[in-house]
């Protein structure tokens, strides 16, 4: 019997035994609404929160780092291992404006309820994007700490408030403080993908994220010199005054194939798209083997997939394919009744997921040099620019982290199915970019609805209704996981 056979026994009956105290700590940092885009007191009441937790693990350094948007929370342990991971965690949430929240007054008043096929889900805003995956993260490292011993690895934390806004301002502290964390060996996201099992109970290891830009085009009678120029008028001058909003819509027509809308057709649009290595294709044709993608439309409300692709067509398409997605479009009149109102401007919100090798300027560049060819110039990229903005990451599937996390789940007795890309996006292109480090999340647990009404994380479940985790396992996993990567090579 090893030592690591006598501690993990008693971090796991600790866990076990402060269950309620856990549970209270996830909820503590949920009724704080830090809200990046409008809340600004509830960002500084999250960050006090966090650095004093940071403290009360025992980090020889914390701070709180001023950036031009929300700041970073810093925090060190030095428990004098050989080993060293950067911590990246976000505590921002989305906002809840005209949301209809169903099963709770106030998203900001977490709840616990009873959710089939769970035995009880805490329900919140930021439940499972992010803050109980990452409290759930930091409850295991307090329980290490509690019973009497140092944590198996150094930690680097880096806890963002600015993630739900494209972590614009994020690189300001990494440059600033790069001298600090490029000495890691990786880097471990606590973040809502840290509760990786689908609702089936299959973890899943994403090796990369997708890039993503978020940007608005807008249409002005102004602008455009014709249709109202100044404000809304009286829509029974349509017959003979034109109407920005539907220029804006013939605008957008010509972006995609009209038989296929998922089909962009801006010249230089794929150019740089790489298509899957054949390392790639192994991971694709193993992950075929297991992926039930049921599961994605149960989770989801789907019924149906694009052109009803299945099996390695949909992976490859998932994670292969860019997009260009319409958001939203707004302008003019869309209350109660009607308002006979022919309106002076619209805007869209348009949004591009980006794979290998794309280039987020050159992106929108083809954007503007496609407005300006079919004779929109008048159409305007608000800003001149993007917001929401990430490049896309990926980590070596045969790098150390990713071996030691699969042998992890594997000796749990959990098969994880390993992901090319996650789906979403993250900054995770600072560490393997910028900082030349593998990082992923991972982790045992399941949430659900993120940044919709009644966002959830499981707390516990039914063993005999599904094989996701609740907290206490959760929790434990991410201790095994820690004591893993003790002596291991990361890199």
């Amino acid at each position: 019997m090893t030592q690591l056979d006598t501690i993990l026994p008693q971090i796991y009956s600790h866990i076990d035994s402060n269950i309620e105290k856990h549970i209270e700590r996830i909820k503590e940092i949920c009724r704080i609404p830090g809200i990046a885009a409008n809340n600004p007191e509830g960002i500084q009441k999250t960050t006090e929160l966090i650095q004093k937790w940071f403290e009360d693990l025992g980090c020889i350094e914390t701070e709180v780092v001023k950036i031009e948007g929300p700041p970073v929370v810093y925090g060190y342990y030095d428990s004098g291992s050989k080993n060293t991971l950067n911590v990246y965690m976000m505590y921002d949430v989305k906002q809840v404006t005209g949301e209809n929240w169903t099963m709770i007054k106030d998203p900001f008043d977490p709840q616990l309820m009873a959710m089939s096929p769970f035995k009880q889900v805490l329900v919140g805003r930021g439940t499972i994007n992010s803050k109980g995956p990452m409290t759930a993260f930091l409850n295991s490292l307090f329980s290490i700490k509690e019973i009497g011993e140092e944590l198996p690895v150094n930690l680097k934390f880096i806890a963002e408030g600015e993630e739900e806004l494209g972590s614009e301002h994020l690189m300001q502290f990494i440059k600033k403080y790069e001298h600090k964390l490029k000495s890691a060996d990786a880097c471990f996201s606590a973040s809502g993908l840290a509760a990786s099992q689908n609702i089936d109970g299959v973890p899943i290891v994403h090796l990369g994220r997708k890039g993503t830009i978020e940007f608005e085009l807008e249409c002005s009678g102004e602008y455009w010199n014709r249709g109202p120029t100044k404000r809304g008028i009286h829509s029974s001058l349509y017959a003979i005054v034109e109407s920005p909003i539907w220029r804006l819509i013939q605008a957008l027509s010509t972006m995609v194939d009209k038989n296929d809308p998922s089909k962009v057709i801006i010249k230089g649009f794929y150019d740089n798209v790489a298509p899957p290595t054949s390392r790639d294709l192994e991971l694709i044709d193993e992950l075929a083997k297991t992926f039930d993608e049921n599961s994605i439309k149960k989770a989801n409300d789907v019924k149906h997939f694009v052109h009803d692709l299945h099996g390695k067509d949909l992976l490859i398409k998932a994670f292969y394919t860019t997009t260009l997605n319409v958001q939203g479009i707004y302008g003019g009149y869309t209350g109660p009744k009607g308002k006979t109102v022919l309106p002076h401007n619209v805007k869209v919100k348009l949004e591009s997921r980006l794979i290998p090798n794309q280039n987020r300027n050159e992106t929108v560049t083809n954007i503007r040099t496609h407005l300006d060819k079919h004779g929109y110039q008048d159409i305007k990229i608000v800003d001149g620019r993007w917001t929401n903005s990430n490049d896309w990451s990926r980590t070596d599937p045969d790098s150390g982290l990713v071996k030691v996390v699969t042998e992890s789940y594997e000796k749990w007795g959990f098969k994880p199915e390993i992901w090319p890309y996650s789906l979403g996006s993250a900054p995770f292109y600072i560490w393997t970019k910028y900082l030349k480090m593998p990082i992923l999340s991972a982790g045992l647990g399941y949430g659900g609805r993120a940044h919709a009404p009644d966002e959830y994380y499981v707390i516990e479940n039914d063993s005999k209704q599904s094989k996701v985790a609740g907290l206490a396992d959760a929790e434990k996993f991410y201790a095994y996981m820690l004591y893993q990567m003790k002596n291991r090579t990361l890199r």
